[in-house]
């Protein structure tokens, strides 16, 4: 502005000083051609009577006097005829200059140099006639220096003045800008990194206005700067972070046993790590490179693998390709994509999963094997009580033939005690088939009306003269809010309060023993719990036993057990049943104070109309119906089973035939008019199923002959095929008279011969390793049968085996099935106490031809070892004869 405002008045004074110059130039010429209209008239005058006389010494002398007067640079006078006649102050050898008709102060020629001047010339005339000619040089140099001066005073003056303003208008400037030039040098100083510059003057005044902005903007400039100084900082420490994680991240990649690729959106590979290039065989990481160009070389490519439509998968995939080595590598495509969601690459990971597949393969066949097992020991405890239960029915049989019997006191006493301890072994057999049903999840439950009160009671019954030996009072007492019939599994129920009140007996010396039923929250419309709390006044158990107290195999410490006995499955039993039933079981309880355990189960209103009452209490309904004199036809193809039966029904007052096969069994049948038919459902030839059948196709009152089944699957699996064949009931091995009368009555004095109801089927599986001989098999067999028919039966069975091996061998040979002469050879071999080849022929029934073809020696090698084994057993032997 200040350079602005001195070229503006330099110009001013520029036009002042021209414009001076040009007025003072104007002034001068009028004067000087004044001068010259002036000088004109008189030389004309001086010089006229001179010429006409022709005195040119005159004339020159005029001349020189009028140039010695001054204003007159040279004088010359022509004559008439153009004649110079006179000259001063002009070389006589120069012509004249010619005239001017304006006056101009342009330089000029001169005799000595260059001069201004102003060339007149006029006539000399004399009454109108013409005596010549005068010129003069009318001296300018005043004018020209006069002008002169003018100019330079005038830019003297100029410049003085311009000189003068711009100190003045600088001081007023700096005067008026001196808070800008202090925001200037504060702007810089911000400028140059100083982010605390000196606070501005402010004011309401621009300049004052403009100080608090700057003071405002300075103050957020410094806040900015200390929030970009944070922000750098935390940038610089992430910045250190993340180049601290991208090299453990490298670290990491580079030390990872699995290749790792990353390709970019141009399908580059900008990552390999070196497990990369030694699962591929590649010397150099592939950086840089397409994935056809990189893997071409490779030593150690995938076979048959399309690398290009390899690359162009963009989905998350995942597939196996095979190695030139023969390693499995899992190749997983995995997209990346940027905050935006746009995809930005891919990630390429490269597993060998060769010895994962290898233990994965492994680890199935370990599962399967496990679960193998775990069958072969649920079908094997299934097996053991199933086996079990057939010696156990000579046992029990023979025991009840006893006590039935007219015998001296201490007899009696010891045949009780036998008979007590059998059924103690028998209800451990119960637990045992339990505990591999429950395994197996192959229970299942039989939902049926039931009266809870007469059931409790019934259990209390039982347990009754236990609980009078000890002096307890046992007492059972339901709110009035339980229903009279419910709908649940009165089995499981009953086995659950057999368990609990069983265990309160058995541990409480003194005081009672309580049940108590009272009805629960709804579990929906139609459902409820019923909740049971069975209280003792026992020995209680320690808090630290209580987290296994409902284990399998447990109990509350090891003095317990030889105090009291028992085998720690009971309570394990009862915690799976109410969970079955849909409830749960808990315990209240400390040392010395007794126990109280609470359990629940879910069940519904039942319909009173649809019990019978002779399901209460079987053994009760045997006792209170008296059955007449039966023609009773038995059939098993085990002889002792065969005679148990005979003397259970013929110490009732019946008559028994007895039938080896269902043949046979159907031949008795149509010849001969029976009450009763007992059938033993796993026969060879024609099983009892079968004969079933076809007795019920048989007209007239033979075929509708009431049909009992006999059978040691105490899980009831065989149910079902029973009651489809038209058998009307169902007892199970080993024998109960009370049981076996109970349901005679059942079926023959019942409002119906419908059974139980069916429980669910077991599938075979094979056994755990067996014994050579099964010591109580035999011990029963040795019981029953007399030495004759014991080595009779010692050689059919040696007769019968072997020509069974050969059988199974040469089927198996010839490409046809051997599975029904390996059951018939387990048969046989189980019924006579062959533990060990029974089990091998229990194996070949689900085994291939050429596992038969292997086992041939062994089996025949073990039947040889069983009959010398068999020949020399005695009542002490171990079952481990081997």
């Amino acid at each position: 502005m200040l350079a602005a405002a001195m070229c503006v008045e330099a110009v001013m004074l520029t036009l002042l000083v021209a414009n001076s110059v040009r007025l003072l130039y104007g002034s001068l010429t009028e004067q000087a051609q004044l001068h010259a209209s002036q000088v004109t008239p008189v030389l004309n005058a001086a010089l006229v009577a001179p010429l006409a006389q022709r005195d040119y010494a005159t004339v020159q002398a005029v001349l020189d006097e009028s140039r010695a007067a001054g204003g007159v640079e040279y004088l010359a006078v022509l004559d008439s005829s153009g004649k110079l006649v006179a000259l001063s102050g002009w070389p006589r050898d120069r012509a004249l200059p010619p005239p001017e008709q304006a006056l101009s102060l342009a330089p000029k020629e001169a005799g000595s140099g260059t001069e201004y001047r102003y060339d007149v010339r006029q006539p000399v005339a004399l009454a109108g006639q013409a005596l010549g000619t005068v010129q003069f040089g009318l001296d300018l140099g005043h004018i020209v220096s006069a002008r002169k001066d003018l100019l330079t005073q005038g830019i003297a003056i100029a410049v003085i003045e311009i000189l003068l303003s711009a100190g003045l208008l600088t001081l007023l400037g700096l005067w008026l800008t001196r808070h800008l030039t202090l925001l200037t040098r504060a702007s810089e100083a911000m400028a140059a990194g100083d982010d605390a510059p000196p606070v501005m003057a402010e004011g309401n005044d621009d300049i004052g206005r403009l100080g608090a902005a700057f003071n405002t903007m300075s103050r957020a400039i410094r806040e900015r700067v200390d929030q970009l100084t944070v922000s750098r900082d935390e940038l610089e420490a992430l910045a250190r972070d993340v180049d601290q994680e991208r090299a453990r991240l490298s670290s990491l990649l580079a030390a990872m046993d699995f290749g790792v690729l990353f390709v970019g959106r141009d399908g580059r590979i900008a990552f390999a790590n070196p497990a990369v290039g030694k699962l591929f065989g590649i010397a150099e990481l592939p950086i840089g490179a397409t994935l056809e160009s990189a893997f071409a070389g490779a030593g150690n490519a995938a076979r048959d693998a399309d690398l290009a439509a390899l690359a162009a998968v963009d989905a998350d995939e995942l597939r196996e390709m095979v190695l030139a080595d023969g390693r499995i590598v899992s190749w997983h495509n995995v997209p990346v994509r940027n905050a935006g969601g746009a995809q930005a690459g891919k990630l390429w990971l490269c597993v060998d999963v060769t010895e994962p597949q290898r233990a994965a393969r492994q680890l199935r066949q370990a599962k399967e094997e496990a679960e193998a097992a775990n069958r072969a020991k649920t079908e094997f405890l299934a097996t053991v009580s199933h086996e079990l239960r057939t010696p156990m029915n000579g046992v029990l049989g023979n025991l009840s033939l006893l006590t039935d019997g007219n015998l001296p006191a201490e007899e009696r006493r010891l045949a009780d005690v036998a008979h007590r301890s059998a059924e103690t072994l028998l209800r451990l057999l119960d637990d045992i088939l339990d505990l591999s049903k429950l395994d197996a999840r192959r229970i299942e439950l039989e939902e049926a009306d039931c009266v809870v009160t007469d059931l409790v009671e019934g259990v209390i019954d039982v347990m009754r003269p236990r609980a009078a030996e000890k002096g307890l009072a046992l007492s059972c007492h339901a709110l009035p809010t339980v229903p009279e019939v419910i709908v649940t599994d009165p089995a499981r129920l009953r086995q659950v309060l057999f368990n609990l009140i069983g265990n309160a007996v058995k541990f409480t010396e003194t005081g009672h023993v309580a049940v108590r039923v009272r009805r629960g929250a709804a579990v929906d419309d139609t459902r409820f719990f019923l909740e049971f709390e069975v209280e003792d006044t026992g020995i209680g158990i320690a808090p630290d036993a209580l987290r296994i107290l409902f284990d399998r195999f447990t109990q509350a410490d090891s003095s317990i057990t030889r105090r009291y006995g028992g085998t720690g499955l009971g309570l394990a039993i009862c915690r799976e049943l109410c969970a079955m039933m849909g409830g749960s079981i808990d315990v209240d309880t400390a040392p010395g104070r007794g126990s109280v355990f609470r359990f629940t189960i879910v069940c519904r209103l039942g319909d009173p109309s649809a019990l019978r009452p002779v399901e209460r209490d079987m053994e009760e309904a045997a006792r209170s119906v008296e059955l007449p004199p039966l023609r009773v036809l038995a059939v098993d193809d085990v002889d002792i089973n065969r005679d148990i039966v005979r003397g259970m029904l013929e110490r009732a007052g019946h008559s028994v035939t007895l039938a080896a096969s269902g043949s046979e069994a159907l031949r008795l049948a149509r010849d001969t008019e029976f009450d009763l038919v007992l059938m033993d459902i796993q026969m060879p030839g024609m099983d009892g199923l079968t004969a079933t059948r076809m007795v019920r196709g048989m007209a007239g009152p033979r075929g509708q002959v009431p049909i009992i089944a006999l059978t040691a699957h105490a899980s009831g699996s065989s149910r079902p095929e029973c009651l489809s064949a038209g058998m009307n009931g169902f007892v199970t091995k080993p024998l109960r008279p009370a049981a076996l009368l109970a349901e005679i009555a059942h079926i023959l004095h019942g409002p119906d011969h419908a059974g139980p109801a069916p429980q669910p089927a077991q599938q075979p599986s094979a056994a755990a390793p067996a014994a050579l001989l099964d010591d109580e098999q035999i011990g029963v067999l040795r019981e029953v049968l007399s030495p004759e028919e014991w080595h009779h039966s010692l050689s059919e069975f040696a007769i019968a085996a072997r020509a069974e091996i050969a059988a199974i061998a040469t089927a198996a040979t010839a490409g046809e099935s051997h599975r029904a002469l390996a059951h018939t050879l387990k048969g046989m071999s189980l019924n006579v106490g062959a533990a060990a080849l029974g089990a091998i022929a229990r194996d070949l029934e689900h085994a291939p031809a050429a596992a038969a073809l292997e086992r041939h020696a062994e089996m025949e090698a073990v039947l040889e070892r069983t009959l010398g084994a068999m020949a020399a057993w005695t009542p002490r032997q171990s079952a481990s004869a081997s």
